[in-house]
């Protein structure tokens, strides 16, 4: 999420500020392009690796669905095409576009309004900062989701499983079409490269240190990660 706020957060502010207070920004694990965990969380609940026979994933789907940034998760439509489906089940199929019917469909029609509070704010625009991107790769992570029925079902929702293709590295790579990315590093595999296990790969840790000191700061200068 925090790489997401920054992006809008830099929308907000001009070039001049920009130039004055930020000197580089650091961008970790940004899931730039949104995450398809974030559609099954609305549609049938996400509990991860919890066992089902201690979390409801009913109940957790009706608490998720309250959560406005799981719907600024949803994948962005400047990195799925139009016609592009992502969540496919026996009726019919889902775009990018389509996150309102699928929502209406599932039971949660106020989801469309929910939707519409968010335009203008989901998009993906160059930060117009000193970038250096850092991510993973290599590890299998959904980019579609698939149903053995209906979403419109209200019995057991737990039903959209997920989908592996080499679509899902799209979203992290968006960094590298920022206009001034000054540097772009991988690291393949779980463990050093998942999401959070990242934070802690000391690689990173080393590779931030040394992004952070290789230069002069000004005062007034800040890096932002």
């Amino acid at each position: 999420m925090g790489n997401l706020y920054l992006l809008q957060f830099f929308k907000t502010v001009s070039s001049s500020w920009k130039k004055q207070y930020i000197k580089r920004y650091i961008a970790i694990s940004g899931v730039f392009g949104g995450s398809v965990k974030s559609i099954r969380a609305l549609v049938s609940g996400e509990i991860e690796s919890i066992p089902r026979v201690f979390v409801d994933p009913d109940e957790v789907r009706s608490f998720q669905r309250t959560f406005q940034s799981i719907y600024w998760l949803l994948p962005k439509k400047q990195l799925w095409g139009k016609h592009e489906e992502i969540v496919f089940t026996p009726e019919r199929n889902y775009t990018v576009y389509d996150f309102g019917k699928l929502l209406e469909d599932a039971g949660f029609p106020i989801g469309k309004d929910i939707l519409k509070t968010l335009e203008g704010t989901t998009d993906i625009k160059d930060p117009g900062v000193d970038v250096y991107c850092i991510h993973g790769s290599n590890i299998e992570t959904a980019s579609q989701l698939d149903g053995d029925q209906s979403v419109s079902r209200t019995t057991n929702p737990n039903k959209l499983t997920e989908k592996v293709t080499d679509r899902e590295q799209t979203k992290l790579e968006v960094c590298k079409t920022f206009s001034r990315l000054k540097d772009h590093k991988v690291y393949p595999g779980i463990r050093y490269g998942e999401h959070m296990q990242i934070l802690l790969n000391p690689d990173v840790i080393d590779y931030v240190v040394n992004i952070i000191t290789q230069t002069k700061v000004d005062e007034n200068e800040q890096t932002v990660f």
